[in-house]
């Protein structure tokens, strides 16, 4: 067991139990979400004491240096002290509207004093502490709101209140921004690849039009994927923005056949990609939604050609 110090309380930690764990048990307010280290609700900061490595993996090394660790990694070897830090802080949103966009996917904007980049992330947390990790859809300057996209699950404790109960007038407490999945001004030449499937799309429809809006003319190739048709979502938004820059490409990708809209590709949508674009020498990619096809658009697209660092990605991990 290791005593850790939170808030000038004394908490014991067993062997095999996590600090997250451990201060839930305790009765502390800790927002937390997936458990796998990908959220980083549950980010704290050490002020003394070192946290384990396996607590700062996927953390940015400034963040690493200020002692910041993920409290659902932490399973502490040593005695240390931990508080709230700053990335821990927290505005209030106010929802302005909220609307299906498709069976499944619901829209949210919020009305929020954030500075953040469009396909980086934030944390909603509801009164009572449940604590979601949404991308952000919106570009600043362009949207007076903040917009996300949720997916909604029949079982699922927060996408159900969000559609059922969360009101517009209302407010939510919203910490971030989190991520470096976002559009810089590197090379606006530099040829875009993007990628994604369900609410993966949100961050990419926040990038593609932040980079458009900054000026990128290179070409920009987006692909979005979905079971069938009624998954699509974003397809008439998307469909101007592509007549309005010709530089962009926009291709719809379904599994299933059926009444598709136009341009509409059927098949795997890593497939679909490796189709139209063989050689990404040279590319700039883009990759949002679950792990396992992240992971596999992202080498696919390195064996092609690209630089790894090159290629940005945000893995979508379910809530456990």
């Amino acid at each position: 067991m290791v005593s850790v110090r939170f808030e000038e309380v004394d908490v014991t930690v067993k062997e095999g139990t996590t600090l997250l764990e451990a201060l839930l048990d305790a009765g502390h307010d800790i927002p937390n979400s997936c458990r796998a280290g990908a959220c980083q609700c549950c980010m704290l900061q050490a002020t003394e004491g070192t946290p384990p490595a396996a607590a700062q993996n996927g953390l940015k090394e400034t963040q690493k240096q200020q002692g910041y660790f993920l409290a659902c990694r932490c399973e502490p070897e040593t005695p240390i002290t931990v508080q709230r830090g700053a990335e821990a802080q927290k505005v209030s949103a106010v929802l302005v509207s909220k609307q299906l966009l498709t069976p499944s996917v619901l829209q949210l904007r919020l009305n929020a004093e954030l500075d953040y980049l469009p396909g980086q992330y934030v944390n909603l947390m509801r009164h009572d502490g449940l604590c979601r990790s949404y991308s952000i859809a919106s570009v600043p300057g362009v949207d007076d709101y903040v917009e996300l996209q949720l997916r909604i699950f029949p079982d699922g404790q927060f996408s159900q209140w969000a559609m059922n109960d969360f009101v517009v007038g209302e407010a939510i407490e919203m910490q971030g921004p989190f991520g470096d999945c976002f559009y810089t001004e590197s090379d606006l030449t530099q040829p875009v690849l993007m990628a994604a499937t369900g609410t993966g799309l949100a961050p990419l429809y926040g990038i593609v039009r932040d980079a458009l809006k900054r000026g990128h003319s290179g070409e920009i190739q987006l692909f979005a994927g979905a079971k069938n048709a009624e998954g699509l979502y974003l397809v008439d938004e998307l469909n101007t923005l592509a007549e309005t820059y010709p530089n962009l490409t926009y291709t719809p990708v379904t599994l299933e056949e059926g009444s598709l809209p136009a341009g509409c590709e059927v098949g795997d949508l890593n497939a679909v990609v490796k189709s139209k674009v063989s050689d990404t020498k040279g590319y700039r990619a883009y990759f949002c939604g679950s792990e396992e096809r992240v992971k596999k658009l992202r080498k696919q697209t390195f064996l092609a050609g690209a630089n790894m660092q090159d290629i940005f990605c945000d893995l979508f991990t379910p809530s456990s």
